[in-house]
């Protein structure tokens, strides 16, 4: 028994962490794991325990531990917002720090759309527009955007003024069937998720795009207040960006109808992609950027949205303040943690690092497993992307994938469900990414070669 309520209360006791430095977690009982997942969620961008994050929060630490910036100046927090914006592109100049999460981030993001908009004087622009299979967070906003089988059970307790429109991922195969008029996936041909047989990538984009145009007028363009989405969809999916015009695309029916675009960095920002921000991929000005689990390495709890200084002037002359706020909002220790990250990715040109290994993992991957009957694509930037594997079970399949890495390589990867999903952090060396790839290679191989004796366990 114990006095943690804990989220999966039916399961056994996790093994006992004893320390975690860099990319490696050893446990209570000797044994050392190389975690090429960044702490499983992908936070630890900078592996465990950084030397000079550790050092930057102690020197903070000897001044104070933290001060509400609304009312006192720490200076650090100007020098940080300079060295995020240097990095942002398409006219975003400013920074507001909202909170200690991702959740934080989102939800303060929706909160500051509705008010610009509200203190614009459209006060009936309340409504949000999200797409299906994803997720923005774990607040009752943040899960009103999102959309997951666990999160069905809070339904009663739901705003009722968000739409929800196609997730965009030409990587989900969907047969449409001519006669009856009809897909694979079940929906009606125009509300189709994935790419159909013989449509081109312009046509499936034209496609999502009209789909939300038509819910912009069917929620009426003075009644819409934001589009919500993830950048680049994350592991739940599959690690899958974009397609070349899709947000720039929905970029221009921002333009056209008036409304915000809130894009949720918190898993693919802050260098996942090999950019600092994910957005900068593509050809569009989005207004919010909410950025979160990857700015300290996990070291200090710690979020932020990237926006326009724009809408500083609307709420000047408006409500004269923003109407939210957390205590802990632009955490001292957080802000020296995130200098300290900042400035280890420049120092070590860590951008142009994970973009060559990014695409040499891939590379290696797909020249090693592309005529496996068990491989499916694999898709993705820098140092986020997924293999999706196809089998007659799946998710046993990923599991497998885990276990045999865990087990018989000592090395921690996240599959599962259909995909093995690489989010590794950004110190790994050459040696460390070689024997991942080596080790993954040869288990997946391995198991498809003899999967009919795993299937049926």
């Amino acid at each position: 028994m114990t006095n943690i309520l804990k989220k999966f209360p039916n399961d056994p006791l996790p093994p006992t962490v004893a320390k975690a430095d860099g990319p490696y977690i050893y446990l209570k009982d000797g044994t050392k794991y190389l975690d090429a997942t960044s702490g499983w969620t992908s936070y630890a961008t900078l592996g465990f325990s950084h030397p000079k994050i550790i050092e930057a929060i102690k020197k903070q630490m000897s001044k104070f531990t933290h001060v509400d910036y609304n009312i006192w100046n720490n200076p650090m927090i100007e020098d940080l917002a300079n060295k995020i914006i240097n990095y942002s592109t398409n006219g975003l100049d400013q920074i507001y720090f909202g909170g200690t999460s991702g959740s934080d981030s989102v939800e303060a993001a929706m909160k500051l759309s509705y008010q610009i908009h509200h203190d614009s004087g459209k006060k009936n622009k309340k409504n949000y527009i999200a797409r299906i299979e994803s997720f923005s967070g774990a607040t009752l906003q943040g899960m009103s955007v999102s959309d997951l089988p666990p999160l069905k059970i809070f339904d009663p307790l739901m705003p009722s003024n968000v739409v929800r429109v196609s997730q965009h991922n030409p990587y989900t195969d969907c047969l449409y069937n001519s006669k009856t008029r009809s897909c694979e996936c079940g929906k009606d041909s125009t509300k189709c998720m994935g790419l159909l047989k013989n449509e081109s990538i312009e046509e499936y984009i034209d496609r999502n795009i009209k789909e939300i145009e038509e819910a912009i007028l069917n929620i009426g363009p003075d009644n819409l207040c934001a589009f919500v989405g993830e950048t680049q969809l994350g592991s739940l999916i599959g690690d899958i960006p974009a397609a070349k015009g899709y947000w720039e695309k929905i970029g221009q029916l921002a333009k056209k109808y008036n409304f915000h675009i809130i894009l949720d960095e918190v898993y693919c920002g802050m260098g996942r992609s090999g950019k600092l921000f994910s957005y900068s991929w593509d050809n569009f000005s989005p207004d919010f950027v909410c950025i979160a689990k990857n700015m300290t390495s996990g070291h200090v709890p710690l979020s932020a949205i990237v926006t326009k200084s724009k809408f500083q002037d609307i709420i000047a002359n408006g409500s004269g303040r923003i109407q939210i706020g957390h205590t802990f909002q632009g955490h001292s220790l957080g802000i020296a943690a995130c200098t300290a990250l900042m400035n280890i990715i420049e120092e070590e040109n860590l951008l142009k690092r994970i973009n060559i290994k990014g695409e040499y993992m891939r590379k290696i991957l797909k020249t090693e497993l592309d005529v496996n009957p068990f491989y499916k694509n694999i898709r993705g930037r820098g140092y986020i992307f997924s293999l999706e594997h196809k089998c007659s079970n799946n998710h046993l399949f990923g599991l497998q994938l885990h276990k045999k890495m865990k087990e018989d390589y000592k090395i921690i990867i996240n599959s599962k469900w259909h995909r093995t999903s690489f989010v590794p952090p950004f110190i790994l060396n050459d040696n460390q990414i070689d024997l991942i790839l080596e080790k993954f290679i040869f288990s997946f191989k391995y198991l498809s070669n003899n999967w009919n004796s795993y299937k049926n366990k």
